[in-house]
């Protein structure tokens, strides 16, 4: 999504939220600004510049913050549910993967052997096809796929499962966007995501954590510059 060049239009005041962001990333000033030339295109450069933007406010230098006496202003597993939350709506806001739902997806399969659908057993397995292909978790999962294999395998480390550390970069996409969709569907605050290692309970029993929001915020900026550099 673009606002018809509205952020290009402000380029250089932008492009200092994009240096803020992705500073650590780059060599120096002129660095970024030689990757910031390869993106060619007003619409990929408005692109660029809107999630470095929004990502700069609403999660890296952004928290939510509350004003109830007695309280500290800024609660880590408050704070971290809403930027679980804006990190994930902007990976699929520019991802060029189109949605669709599963309803519109059972439509526009042609096999005979989709139709009738004979028992619950024979839906599960069609909407775990459906997942795969066009459900909403598959754009997190190209975009976590993209990451270098030693920041994949630092967060899968990062969480175990009843003893047992995630497995695949595919699994901890999942996992992460399970714990956004229990706090946008069912109000449970994110509590695997902390600066101390902590442990909480799962639906597979008890997680243990040591994935920090200062990880999450690697793991989207490098994410994001690899997603830039591919081309898109």
């Amino acid at each position: 999504m673009t606002f018809d060049g509205r952020f290009v239009a402000n380029e250089r005041e932008y492009l200092e939220d994009a240096f803020a962001v992705f500073a650590t990333r780059f060599a120096d000033r002129a660095a970024f600004d030689a990757f910031y030339a390869t993106l060619r295109k007003q619409e990929v450069r408005d692109e660029f510049l809107r999630i470095a933007s929004f990502y700069r406010f609403l999660v890296k230098e952004g928290d939510w913050r509350i004003t109830v006496p007695g309280f500290d202003p800024v609660i880590d597993y408050l704070t971290n549910s809403y930027k679980l939350i804006a990190i994930f709506s902007l990976i699929e806001s520019f991802s060029a993967l189109e949605h669709e739902d599963f309803y519109e997806w059972l439509l526009h399969q042609e096999s005979a052997s989709v139709y009738p659908i004979q028992d619950q057993t024979a839906l599960a397995e069609l909407y775990l096809k459906y997942k795969e292909s066009f459900g909403a978790i598959r754009r997190c999962v190209a975009f976590f796929d993209r990451l270098p294999s030693q920041l994949q395998q630092r967060l899968c480390d990062a969480i175990y499962i009843k003893d047992q550390p995630i497995v695949s970069i595919k699994k901890l996409a999942e996992f992460l966007y399970n714990l956004r969709s229990k706090f946008v569907h069912e109000g449970k605050l994110v509590l695997a995501v902390s600066e101390s290692s902590n442990y909480s309970l799962g639906k597979k029993g008890v997680i243990q954590s040591t994935l920090t929001m200062t990880t999450l915020h690697e793991a989207f900026e490098v994410g994001v510059l690899e997603y830039f550099r591919s081309g898109i």
